[in-house]
């Protein structure tokens, strides 16, 4: 191996790990530190305020519930549009842009936009009324209405993060050689053995919660 070949590679992978570290390591570490950081002396305070919370065994469960039902969904929507990716002759490429579109919008632009749509004069209670589904405007996200609440939550979610697992599982099925991918979910012995087994690592990592945005439209 020549000198270039040797640090050809991490001067590739250097902007993004210096992107990564200036934009996400950094903020990550400061938040870290000023968690810990109150009344002008290091502690726990800020902690014990937050375990003592009203709220705080609520929200807490609420995230976390959230996350076993919207996760499953989101790989299991994933998987069956990455199979059907890989199915098509044509038009393949625009089919997968449309479906990545919501990797563009930011997790803010995102919940101004859901809650646009679900507050009390929202697009959704205007359409139904117009529609003569309802009489009167519905509460759709208070505590009043728990189930609606959760659900449309749940629903953003999905909209909003499925994207990132279908990059994930497209990338994960291009792995697999073409002899085991052509059989598909018709043979589902060969489907479980062969296709879910090497989606495994990618599954395993979407897996882990990742309800960031579930947890900022719970804590607002």
């Amino acid at each position: 191996m020549n000198t270039r070949s040797s640090w050809l590679p991490y001067a590739l992978i250097a902007p993004s790990v210096l992107f990564l570290g200036a934009l996400f390591i950094l903020p990550l570490v400061q938040t870290i530190w000023l968690s810990f950081y109150a009344d002008g002396a290091l502690g726990l305070a800020n902690y014990r305020r937050m375990a003592s919370d009203i709220n705080f065994s609520a929200a807490l469960r609420n995230t976390f519930l959230l996350t076993l039902c919207v996760v499953p969904i989101q790989i299991g929507l994933a998987i069956m549009m990455g199979l059907m990716v890989q199915k098509l002759d044509k038009g393949r490429d625009t089919i997968l842009w449309i479906w990545t579109i919501p990797l563009a919008v930011s997790d803010l632009a995102a919940g101004l936009a859901w809650l646009s749509i679900l507050q009390n004069s929202g697009y959704l209670n205007s359409l139904l009324y117009g529609l003569g589904v309802i009489s009167d405007k519905q509460q759709w996200l208070t505590y009043e209405t728990p189930i609606a609440l959760f659900i449309g939550i749940a629903i953003a979610e999905i909209w909003r993060a499925t994207a990132i697992v279908l990059v994930m599982i497209v990338a994960g099925l291009q792995l697999i050689p073409l002899s085991h991918n052509s059989v598909g979910v018709s043979a589902t012995p060969t489907f479980l053995l062969i296709t879910l087994l090497s989606l495994r690592p990618g599954v395993v990592s979407l897996v882990t919660p990742r309800a960031s945005f579930c947890s900022l439209v719970l804590g607002s």
